[in-house]
Formats: C-alpha cells, sequence, structure tokens
C-alpha cells in the first residue's frame, strides 16, 4: 500500500492528529439546546419521542405527550436531578428526525441512556432515521484539529455508556466546508452498545470523506448492525486524553452478526480502519466491496508498548469465525505496523488465492509473515514481528468422564 492513499484517505484526521497533545480533561462543546428544561424530580426511567406528533413546548415526554425532537429529549436526560437505577430509555416513534423537524445537530449523549426506535430494516423512512450533522467540537479539540474540520451526526461523550437500537443514524444531505473536512454518523468517545443499527444510513455514494462510524478512545459493540461509508466503515484509534476508563483500557470494536440478519460492513476504501493500536473482535460479519476489508493504515499518536489484539476467529478474545471476506479490491487484511498478531481462523476467503482452496477455503493452518503478499492476506515487509494466522480452528477434544458403576441390587430371598 502506498503512502498517497493515505494522503487521500482520512487525510484531515491525519493531520490534525500530527498536532495533537495530551489534554487535561474531557473537552467542553458545543450543541445545540432546545430552549430552557426543567430538571425532573422524580427518577427518570423513560421518555418519548414522536417527530410526527409530539411537542418540544408541551409534550412532557411521556407516551400520551411525546417530545419531537431527540435533542429536546437528550437535553431533559441531561438535567435529570434523579435518574431510575434500573436505567433510562428514550422510545422514538417511526419519523425523520432531522434540522426541519427541530433537531440541532450533533446531538451529544452525555449520560448513560438506552435509545430505540420501531420497523428496523424496513428503510429509513419508515423507522426512526437521526438525519443530519453538525460540527463535531468536542473531536476537534481532543485532537487539536481545526476548526470546521470534523462533522458528526450523533456523539457519546464520556463518561456516557449507550445502548442504541432499531434505529437509523445517518445524514441524507452532506455539505462539508472544504476538502480538509470529514463526517462520520457517529463518535464514540466513550462507550456504545448497538444492535439492529444501521450507521452511516441515508449518505450519497461517491462524496469523500463521508464515513460510518469514528472511535477516537472508545468502545463500540455492535451486533447485526448495517455500517456504510464512503471512504470507511469504521475508524478507530488511540487518543491522548488524560482520563480514566475508558481511555485506560484502548479502543476497541467489536463486530458480530450471530443472528444471521442481513448487516455487513461497507465502505469503498476500507472497511475497518485502525492505527494498530485497536482492539478488534469480529464474528459472523461480511465484509464487502471495499478495497481493504481490515487495514492499520492510520497514523498513531500515542506511542504504545502493546499492539491491539485483533481477533477475527480463533485469536485471544474467543472469536468463532465465520467471516467472509471476499471482494476486496487489493487485499482483505493489510498489517503494516510491526508486532501486530491477527488472529483469523474459520474464515471464508477469496478462493484460490494464497493456498485457499476453490471454496475459500484453508485446509491447514497457515501463518503469513512479514512480505506476504496476495488478494486475502499482505503483511507489509518492513512490519517485523507480525503475523496474520488463517486456516481451520482445531475441534476441542472433548474431556473423558467416568461413568459412575450401577450399585449392585440384591436379589430378594425367596419366602
Amino acid at each position: 500500500m502506498q503512502s498517497p492513499w493515505f494522503a487521500r484517505l482520512f487525510f484531515a484526521v491525519v493531520s490534525a492528529l500530527a498536532l495533537a497533545g495530551i489534554v487535561s480533561g474531557t473537552a467542553c462543546t458545543r450543541w445545540g439546546q432546545p430552549g430552557p428544561v426543567t430538571p425532573t424530580i422524580a427518577p427518570l426511567m423513560a421518555l418519548y419521542v414522536d417527530a410526527n406528533n409530539g411537542s418540544d413546548t408541551s409534550g412532557n415526554g411521556s407516551l400520551a405527550k411525546p417530545y419531537k425532537t431527540l435533542t429536546k429529549a437528550v437535553a431533559v436526560l441531561a438535567s435529570a436531578k434523579s435518574l431510575s437505577p434500573m436505567g433510562v430509555t428514550i422510545t422514538l416513534a417511526s419519523g425523520d428526525y432531522d434540522a426541519a423537524n427541530g433537531e440541532k445537530f450533533p446531538i451529544v449523549v452525555p449520560t448513560s441512556v438506552t435509545i430505540s426506535g420501531p420497523n428496523f430494516g424496513s428503510s429509513p423512512k419508515n423507522g426512526a432515521f437521526v438525519n443530519g450533522l453538525g460540527e463535531d467540537t468536542l473531536f476537534e479539540q481532543i485532537v487539536h484539529a481545526p476548526a470546521h474540520s470534523a462533522y458528526t451526526t450523533l456523539e457519546v461523550a464520556p463518561p456516557a455508556s449507550v445502548t442504541l437500537g432499531d434505529i437509523y443514524v445517518g445524514a441524507s444531505k452532506i455539505t462539508l466546508p472544504g476538502s480538509k473536512a470529514f463526517y462520520a454518523s457517529i463518535d464514540v468517545l466513550s462507550t456504545v452498545s448497538a444492535s439492529d443499527v444501521a450507521f452511516g444510513a441515508g449518505i450519497v455514494s461517491g462524496l469523500r470523506n463521508v464515513n460510518g462510524a469514528v472511535v477516537p478512545g472508545g468502545t463500540l459493540t455492535c451486533s447485526s448492525c448495517v455500517i456504510r461509508g464512503n471512504d470507511f466503515g469504521v475508524g478507530a484509534f488511540a487518543v491522548p486524553v488524560a482520563t480514566a476508563s475508558p481511555y485506560s483500557t484502548g479502543p476497541s470494536i467489536t463486530l458480530n452478526n450471530s443472528a444471521g440478519h442481513d448487516a455487513d460492513v461497507s465502505a469503498k476504501v476500507a472497511d475497518l480502519l485502525t492505527d494498530g493500536n485497536v482492539n478488534v473482535t469480529a464474528f459472523g460479519e461480511h465484509f464487502e466491496q471495499a478495497n481493504y476489508a481490515y487495514a492499520d493504515a492510520l497514523t498513531p499518536i500515542v506511542p504504545v508498548t502493546v499492539r491491539g489484539a485483533v481477533d477475527f476467529g480463533g485469536g485471544a478474545a474467543d472469536s468463532s469465525g465465520g467471516n467472509v471476506f471476499i471482494g476486496a479490491r487489493t487485499t482483505e487484511i493489510f498489517v503494516g505496523r510491526r508486532n501486530e498478531t491477527v488472529s483469523a481462523l474459520d474464515d471464508t476467503w477469496n478462493p484460490n488465492q494464497q493456498r485457499a482452496n476453490r471454496g475459500g477455503v484453508y485446509v491447514r493452518r497457515i501463518t503469513f509473515a512479514a512480505g506476504a503478499t496476495g488478494k486475502n492476506v499482505t503483511v507489509r515487509h518492513d512490519a517485523v514481528g507480525s503475523t496474520v494466522m488463517v486456516g481451520p480452528e482445531p475441534v476441542p477434544t472433548p474431556t473423558p468422564t467416568t461413568t459412575p458403576s450401577s450399585s449392585p441390587t440384591s436379589t430378594p430371598s425367596p419366602t
């Protein structure tokens, strides 16, 4: 892989990261407030939002009188005096949650919450579509990026742990201020667990610097998600933020499609793009259309002594494999960093490539090292100490158990 490719891809972020320094604490961000918010007194448990029938002025967030915007519901959540120990849920009705509806982007979620919607899998217009973008000033401050260089739809800020379900997140209309700006539909600075969610929904194909999800120092766990990007699907890297968890454990991405739904990661250049310092786990996923399914191509900004663990099957995270690596235009897995270990057992690959059989299966264990090159695996020649292991997962040997002997029964004496 040549350096001009990096200059074209994610160059706004890479150039900004070169200027990054340690931030003494979590920076503030600018996001829209929907007007005065009256703090709740009773422990807050549930809020309801309806883009078509709700109201931010006369509504109270109940099922009978929902709010109109997610912006309002998040503001009420952030100002609540007391939250239910069982957690808080924001339920979105079907609708287009966009600027015309009153949303103010980006929508920044600073408090732990579950956000869910209906009708996932039909289409964004028939489900709950969080649709729009605004300047991601928190990202810009953390990485010391120039103003007006980062944009997003939904941002999860520390210390929030947010669960997303059955919603669409993206932007159907994207205008960036210049060629040095980029967009990602979600910015995971803390912790996100998503199930049946579409990231990068509604984006128009062909727009440069328009992507699915960015994970700077956070944790993204995605089950049966659809992730779209014009450059990358998920971009993740370590950031120098002097705070406690989650940054102390390093960024991580976990993708699974164990439910067998129609879910995949699809981007034009790289489905998964990291700086080599990210823990990656995936099983049952489809990686499609990109030049690279996985590439550790971002320039690290945080010196580390231990690389992230990359497990596409049979590795440290106990991934069961079952990923499909077929169709990459350059190579499926690209490793350019030193001392990186990628385990990718029990996966399906481009057939008849690098000793894979006609079914795209490696029938025996093969370890690719520095200098390997091909349609399935490339390890750059100077990536000393890096390996990619493919092949079958060994069948576990059952532990023998002793069968207890039956106790002899006494023969009844004749009477």
